[in-house]
């Protein structure tokens, strides 16, 4: 048996291409099956359903590690209001640690390209310079979103303050008081 190896060299690029693009082309992060996210995700899940979570997960931990353009990239707004935003961001960064953990997310699909999901979440403030607790409370809020080749958020809608707004207690998520 006689191998060309020009045509073994042709293969073998070919092949490490296609493995380099497929590796690449997986850009969003998957967090199903991370033990601290596994409860947001339900078997009937569809694959839309799972795009949608992973995205405002990973929204929601750029939000926790300080990185505001990963934060705001799935907003939908000017320059001048993303750059108003990332200004806020970054100012109250300099002074709160402030994290906002998932308990649940619920998605509704209009069609493949309009969904909504209502995101419940505790959200916990220190101080940056003390650790002291300034405010720890669970919300929700419903992101209206489109897809035109990537999901963007058209319009955010805070939960009901009667309903959904409850102090915590800062060692404990039962609600307190």
């Amino acid at each position: 048996m006689k191998i060309n190896i020009k045509k073994a060299l042709i293969i073998t690029l070919t092949f490490l291409f296609l493995i380099v693009c497929v590796g690449c082309s997986g850009n969003a992060k998957s967090y199903e099956n991370r033990e601290d996210y596994k409860h947001l995700f339900a078997q009937t899940d569809d694959a839309a359903a799972i795009e949608l979570k992973n995205e405002i997960i990973a929204q929601l931990e750029a939000y926790n590690n300080d990185d505001a353009d990963g934060y705001y990239k799935l907003f939908n707004m000017s320059k001048d209001d993303l750059n108003f935003n990332i200004a806020q961001f970054d100012a109250m960064r300099k002074t709160a640690v402030l994290t906002y953990t998932p308990e649940s997310i619920d998605t509704a699909f209009i069609n493949e390209d309009n969904a909504q999901a209502l995101i419940t979440m505790t959200c916990r403030c220190e101080d940056r310079n003390t650790g002291e607790v300034l405010y720890y409370y669970r919300t929700s809020t419903t992101y209206t979103m489109v897809r035109d080749g990537k999901w963007k958020i058209t319009l955010q809608t805070p939960g009901s303050e009667e309903d959904l707004m409850h102090t915590l207690n800062t060692t404990e998520n039962d609600t307190a008081q």
